[in-house]
């Protein structure tokens, strides 16, 4: 009953509160980085789409007929 062996290994150090906490602290930050700039770089994809498209929506159909016009 007096037995007070280790769960770890004996050739191993002995295993630290402290640095699970901060591998996983670590971990989560990365994680919330990652998807941070997910985020960021998917808001300004849609942001250069934008700039790239004219402000009225018919206005590239206006400029087909215009240039068929011009052409009959």
């Amino acid at each position: 009953m007096a037995h007070n062996s280790k769960w770890y290994l004996e050739h191993e150090k002995q295993p630290s509160l402290y640095l699970w906490i901060f591998t996983q602290m670590t971990m989560g930050a990365a994680y919330a980085a990652l998807v941070c700039m997910a985020v960021l770089f998917f808001i300004l994809f849609f942001k250069a789409l934008s700039a790239l498209l004219p402000e009225d929506p018919n206005a590239l159909l206006d400029m087909g007929t215009h240039i068929v016009r011009a052409i009959v």
